[in-house]
């Protein structure tokens, strides 16, 4: 969630730039460079989101993978336990003397 918050003001401060760039280059007669860097902002944005979209599909991953070793972690220590309980009930017991 922080993360969307900082990549939201991070657009917001882009575009708040990139007004105050066009119309200062607008009113000086530049508005092919004022286009200019709107497009160079519009690519920023884009490969922005995209890297926000890698970013969130790796850390699911990264969980999902996280879960699964700690799930098989768990397996293996039943399986522990269950071969020491099997190795216990064979241990030869000494005979009760009646």
């Amino acid at each position: 969630m922080n993360c969307n918050l900082s990549i939201d003001l991070f657009i917001h401060f882009v575009v708040s730039v990139y007004f105050n760039l066009a119309f200062h280059l607008f009113f000086h007669g530049k508005f092919t460079e004022a286009k200019h860097y709107h497009t160079k902002l519009v690519n920023i944005r884009k490969e922005m989101l995209m890297l926000h979209e890698k970013t969130s599909k790796l850390k699911k991953r990264a969980l999902k993978l996280q879960q699964k070793r700690q799930k098989e972690e768990l397996e293996r220590e039943q399986q522990r336990e269950k071969e020491f309980e099997r190795e216990k009930q064979l241990t030869a017991k000494p005979a009760k003397r009646t």
